[in-house]
């Protein structure tokens, strides 16, 4: 066992402020089974999101040392200690509610706006391993909005739809028994994929190794192949939120 600082940025709905905690940790001390002793045995008052434990719901995005968008449940806290210190933040992109709590209704809601759910089309075709290859990572997506929070696109459009909603754009158009075919394209244009600044942030950091930068290419690529997408307006200056 090892004694830590976690320092923890805190919101109250009025200020901010960060806050250490020391706690005792070992080689296999994930951050949130850390943040779960805080809470039980030290602050009853911290917030965090928690439920499955296994990087499936989703839900325990956080941003550690400033740089790296992880879930905390997978994530071992003895990998990110620098000198006897992390620091633990809400995800960025979204209003922080309390604490770590972060509220996803933003890219949840683009979900809508890309329709980002299958759309049966009237006659169906048989799905072989070589179909359900083409877009079987795309599937894998929780929905944990790390994706959202480290891209620096939202810097230069907020309007932008975001990688996780790109994602579901393009699995479903890799489906041939989805009905919306091209049309998906069309929304994938009106949502401003060409804002992407391709700088693959998205997939360096996604939990299930969904090669997002490279889906939103694929989908800028042919857009503009089939005159579908126009012109690029991406390309500007960023902050880089890490070095890669």
């Amino acid at each position: 066992m090892e004694k830590i600082v976690i320092k923890i940025k805190r919101f109250n709905g009025e200020r901010e402020w960060f806050q250490e905690y020391t706690v005792s940790v070992t080689e296999r001390t994930t951050l949130i089974e850390a943040l779960m002793e805080l809470q039980g045995s030290i602050d009853p008052s911290l917030s965090f999101r928690v439920q499955c434990r296994a990087a499936i719901c989703g839900t325990c995005g956080v941003k550690i040392n400033g740089e790296y968008h992880v879930l905390a449940c997978k994530t071992k806290i003895k990998e990110f200690i620098k000198n006897g210190i992390i620091t633990v933040e809400p995800l960025s992109n979204m209003k922080v509610i309390k604490d770590l709590v972060t509220d996803h209704g933003e890219f949840l809601y683009k979900i809508k706006d890309v329709k980002g759910w299958f759309e049966p089309a009237e006659e169906f075709q048989r799905v072989y391993p070589e179909d359900l290859q083409k877009f079987e990572k795309e599937t894998d997506c929780i929905l944990c909005g790390i994706c959202y929070s480290i891209c620096p696109a939202f810097e230069i459009d907020r309007d932008f739809g975001g990688p996780i909603n790109f994602v579901k754009v393009f699995r479903f158009w890799k489906d041939k028994n989805d009905a919306l075919k091209d049309e998906r394209i069309v929304i994938a244009e009106k949502n401003h994929i060409t804002s992407c600044v391709h700088c693959k942030y998205c997939t360096f950091s996604c939990p299930k190794q969904i090669p997002v930068e490279q889906d939103i290419m694929q989908i800028e690529f042919y857009g503009k192949q089939k005159g579908i997408i126009k012109s690029s307006e991406s390309g500007g200056g960023f902050s880089t939120p890490f070095g890669f």
